[in-house]
């Protein structure tokens, strides 16, 4: 009898480089201590579907659950069900990468249980290409890049246990581990703004935008002095605050704490995807005294550097 099959894969965060990375510049990226839980079991019973698919997510009480055959992923006719849709995607790319690989989900259960809300933006999808790619035996930046697309800095997080710089290069990124726990980070913080940006949509703005001359080797250059900053967080911030401004320019839009925070004694920089999901606080103001500014702001979701990060 076949076994149940377990694996984890960590969340991520793209603290520089947001943009940038997909054009080769190098940036620093850490996993989160929350991630995805996937189980591969035999089907229990007789069924007349391949292939049974749950999904848990916070604050659903139930599982959202989709049967296939493997007829579903054997054609570019996608659901009407994004998520569905999502599943097919990456099965029929799967075998385009190695035909008849995913043979090896026939039969099975799957069980899939994320650990942070599906808002958060911190890797659900990334983290299923890096399971995906694993179970297969596929590259798993060559499954990125046949069905979502991207740089790849996340599936790398998926599988890593601490900070990394990465360096985007087809099916062969640049992947060095680094240690970055710097005393001021420890006092830095991560803000929700309360609402999802599509990545997609981000790229597509930045693809359109014309990038100064040097640009990419001036992010490049920022994350790694950052590294070399490490006890100093008046010159991490003026870092952050000059690569706010760079993407900013680039974009041809404000930074967020122009817009949102001009009051916030400290820095504010985007992380991702500009317009949504979280940002890097850092300030020499008491962390009391920085979530309580937030809170107050109807920004509830305030989340420590060492709570977050690996």
């Amino acid at each position: 009898m076949q076994e149940t099959k377990e694996f984890y894969g960590h969340g991520k965060l793209l603290l520089t480089g947001e943009y940038f990375v997909l054009d080769g510049a190098t940036a620093l990226a850490a996993p989160t201590r929350q991630g995805q839980r996937f189980r591969v079991r035999p089907m229990l019973q007789d069924s007349r579907y391949d292939l049974i698919w749950r999904m848990h997510v916070p604050g659903q009480s139930q599982a959202s659950t989709f049967s296939f055959t493997s007829e579903d992923w054997s054609h570019t006719h996608l659901s009407d069900d994004p998520i569905r849709s999502r599943l097919q995607q990456l099965f029929y790319a799967a075998e385009q990468l190695r035909p008849r690989c995913t043979v090896q989900l026939l039969g099975q259960e799957v069980d899939t249980e994320l650990e942070f809300p599906t808002d958060w933006g911190l890797g659900s999808s990334s983290t299923l290409v890096w399971f995906l790619a694993r179970f297969l035996e596929i590259n798993a930046y060559d499954l990125l890049r046949l069905s979502f697309n991207g740089s790849g800095y996340d599936v790398a997080c998926a599988g890593v246990d601490g900070p990394i710089m990465y360096q985007r290069r087809d099916s062969d990124p640049i992947i060095k581990p680094v240690h970055f726990r710097p005393d001021w980070a420890a006092s830095s913080c991560f803000v929700h703004r309360n609402k999802k940006q599509n990545s997609r949509e981000g790229i597509a703005k930045y693809r359109e935008a014309a990038a100064a001359a040097g640009a990419k080797d001036r992010i490049s250059g920022i994350s790694k002095a950052l590294l070399d900053k490490t006890s100093d967080l008046r010159a991490a911030a003026s870092l952050l605050e000059e690569h706010e401004q760079l993407i900013g320019e680039t974009l041809g839009l404000s930074p967020v704490k122009d817009l949102l925070f001009a009051d916030f004694d400290g820095t504010v920089k985007s992380l991702g995807a500009w317009g949504g999901d979280f940002v890097w606080v850092l300030s020499e103001r008491p962390a009391t005294w920085v979530r309580d500014y937030f809170n107050e702001r109807g920004y509830p979701t305030v989340i420590a550097y060492n709570d977050m990060l690996l």
